[in-house]
C-alpha cells in the first residue's frame, strides 16, 4: 500500500510538466523524451530480471502491439491537457477501471456480476456530471475517455498474454514503442506541421519539434525516470498485495491533480466536477473490490 501511494505520487509529477510545456512543444516530442530517458532504467530492470535475450523469447510482437495501444492511450490523454483543467482530465481518465470491467467479459470471457455492472453504470453517470452543459463540449472532453478505453484494452491484453513474461520485459517493450512510435508519428505528421501555429490540443499535436531550452529539456527528461519509477512501484504494489487492497489508493492521483492544478495553474475544480469525480472514484473502487461471480459461487459452495 505504501508502494502504491509513493508510486502514484511520483507518477503524478509528469502531468503538470506536460501540461505546462504543451504550448511550446508537440506531444510527439514530449513522448519521445519520456521514452528516451526512461529506456536506461527499464533496460536495467530487464538485466536485473535475467538477460537482455528475454526481450525476444516470448511473444515480442504482441507486446510491441500492446505498446502501440498504450501509446495511443497516453497520446490521447496528453492531448487533453492543454484544453482541460488537470482535475477534469484526470477524473475522466479514471473511467479506465470501469472500461476494464466492461471489456473483460468480451476479451477474457470473465463473467461480471450485477454489482459490477451497477458500478459501471454509476461511474458513467459521473462522466455525464463532469461533461455538463456549462462547459464547452469540444472534442477535448472525449480525449481522456478515449485514453481510458485504450488503456483498459492494453491492460487486458497484458493479462491475457503476460503469463510467464516478466513485468520488466512488458514495460521495456511498452516504453521502447513509445520512443520509436512517437518519432514515426512525428514523421507522418511532418507534412501538416509546416507553418502551423495552432493552439490547444490540435496545436499540441501538429506543432513542429523545437530545440528545447536547458530548463525545458530537464523537465521533459524528468518525465522518463518519473514514469519508470512510478510504474515500477505500482506494479510492485499489485504483485505484493490483493488488488482490492491497493487499487483504491491509485485514486490518490485525483488529490494530486487538484493540488498541482491549484499551485501551478491556479485552477480549482467546480462543484460538478468534484461530484462527478467522486461518483467515478467510488464506482471504480466498488467494481475493483467486488469478488468475481465464480469466486462468490465457490465460497458459497464451500
Amino acid at each position: 500500500m505504501v508502494a502504491m501511494a509513493i508510486g502514484v505520487s511520483v507518477y503524478s509529477i509528469q502531468d503538470p510538466i506536460i501540461k505546462g510545456l504543451s504550448d511550446g512543444y508537440p506531444v510527439t516530442q514530449a513522448i519521445a523524451f519520456r521514452g528516451l530517458f526512461a529506456l536506461p532504467l527499464f533496460t536495467l530492470l530487464v538485466l536485473n530480471a535475467g538477460s537482455i535475450r528475454m526481450l525476444w523469447t516470448k511473444r515480442p510482437w504482441t507486446l510491441i502491439g500492446r505498446g502501440g495501444i498504450q501509446m495511443s492511450a497516453y497520446t490521447a490523454y496528453y492531448l487533453s491537457l492543454p484544453a482541460l483543467p488537470l482535475t477534469t482530465a484526470v477524473a475522466l481518465w479514471f473511467t479506465a477501471p470501469l472500461f476494464m470491467v466492461a471489456l473483460s467479459q468480451l476479451m477474457l470471457g470473465e463473467r461480471q456480476g450485477r454489482q459490477r455492472w451497477l458500478a459501471v453504470g454509476f461511474g458513467f453517470v459521473g462522466v455525464l456530471v463532469i461533461v455538463h452543459p456549462t462547459i464547452d463540449l469540444s472534442y477535448a472532453v472525449f480525449l481522456p475517455i478515449a485514453a481510458a478505453i485504450f488503456y483498459a484494452f492494453g491492460q487486458l491484453i497484458a493479462r491475457r498474454v503476460g503469463a510467464g513474461i516478466p513485468t520488466a520485459v512488458i514495460s521495456w517493450h511498452q516504453n521502447t514503442t513509445y520512443l520509436v512510435g512517437s518519432i514515426l508519428l512525428a514523421g507522418i505528421l511532418a507534412p501538416f506541421v509546416q507553418g502551423f501555429a495552432g493552439t490547444g490540443s490540435i496545436g499540441f499535436l501538429l506543432r513542429p519539434w523545437a530545440m528545447p531550452t536547458l530548463h525545458d529539456a530537464l523537465l521533459l527528461g524528468i518525465c522518463g525516470p518519473v514514469a519508470a519509477i512510478g510504474s515500477t512501484l505500482i506494479v510492485y504494489a499489485y504483485r505484493s498485495a490483493p488488488p482490492g487492497a491497493v487499487a483504491p489508493i491509485e485514486y490518490l492521483m485525483m488529490l494530486w491533480a487538484v493540488l498541482w492544478g491549484f499551485l501551478i495553474f491556479n485552477q480549482l475544480p467546480d462543484l460538478l466536477t468534484l461530484v462527478g469525480a467522486a461518483l467515478i472514484i467510488a464506482s471504480g473502487i466498488y467494481a475493483i473490490t467486488r469478488p468475481a461471480p465464480h469466486l462468490h459461487e465457490q465460497r458459497s459452495s464451500n
